[in-house]
């Protein structure tokens, strides 16, 4: 084979390679996905966040009197979950394709809706204070609506690492609507 013959060939073996690459991450991004978390937070909270994220949780105002209620925390690119206990935390995630439709939260202790600008298309969990990644996954570019489903935490001691308490996480493409209590806990 000529040498001109073998750089055609590489060339096309090149393209062949990033189209096929771009169609797995084009078929991954537009997926939903469920994810099982189990792992270790401390001081009641852990983020969702964009992998690029610029925002800050340290200032007052992230985590003020009315997100401490809603146990929500909220920037553009960053959001802070509160939870009881204060070390182990079960959760999942659901990415899903179109909006959370549930409706009955009877089982649900705390029911909290968010907003979070996924940007790079790379969604992280990530635990506190040392910001360790506990998820990373693959999502369209877009603003997303986020939901939170708090469930036993009654009776969890919040200086205990270990409680009973559980969050169910889904996450949708949608317009930001500011945080919204859709069933308030009362500690």
């Amino acid at each position: 084979m000529s040498e001109t013959g073998n750089n055609k060939s590489k060339i096309k073996t090149k393209r062949l390679f990033l189209l096929g690459s771009l169609l797995l991450i084009s078929c991954l991004s537009f997926s939903q996905g469920k994810y099982n978390l189990d792992f270790f937070t401390t001081h009641n909270q852990f983020y969702l966040c964009d992998s690029a994220f610029t925002g800050t949780t340290g200032d007052t105002t992230f985590w003020n009197n009315d997100a401490q209620n809603a146990r929500l925390g909220t920037t553009e690119d960053i959001i802070g979950i509160k939870t009881a206990s204060y070390g182990h935390i079960k959760a999942e995630l659901n990415v899903l394709n179109t909006a959370d439709t549930e409706k009955d939260f009877s089982k649900y202790d705390h029911v909290v809706e968010g907003s979070v600008k996924l940007s790079s298309g790379i969604i992280e969990i990530l635990n506190f204070p040392d910001t360790k990644i506990i998820l990373k996954a693959i999502v369209t570019p877009a603003r997303y609506r986020v939901r939170i489903y708090s469930y036993s935490i009654k009776n969890v001691n919040p200086e205990d690492d270990e409680g009973t308490d559980h969050y169910k996480i889904t996450l949708w493409q949608g317009e930001d609507k500011g945080r919204k209590v859709l069933k308030a806990y009362k500690e």
